[in-house]
């Protein structure tokens, strides 16, 4: 997989899961115990690590390359 390649594929995902949380906090589903829980266990760490990884990817694939 080429980095540009991988690198647009996890800005996309990250893009999309924003999305997703942006509609369910405009949606009345923010009202449903079954969309508040998919939401709080499911996409929110996911968004959270996207971004992680969009942010500190890089220099942990170097530290990683280092090591091996």
């Amino acid at each position: 997989m080429s980095r540009p390649w991988r690198r647009s594929t996890h800005r996309l995902a990250h893009l999309l899961l924003a999305v997703a949380l942006g509609a369910f906090v405009y949606s009345p589903l923010r009202t449903e115990p079954l969309a508040v829980l998919a939401v709080q266990a499911v996409l929110f760490p996911l968004l959270a690590l996207s971004g992680l990884v969009m942010w500190k990817g890089p220099a942990l694939r170097r530290r990683y390359r280092k090591r091996s």
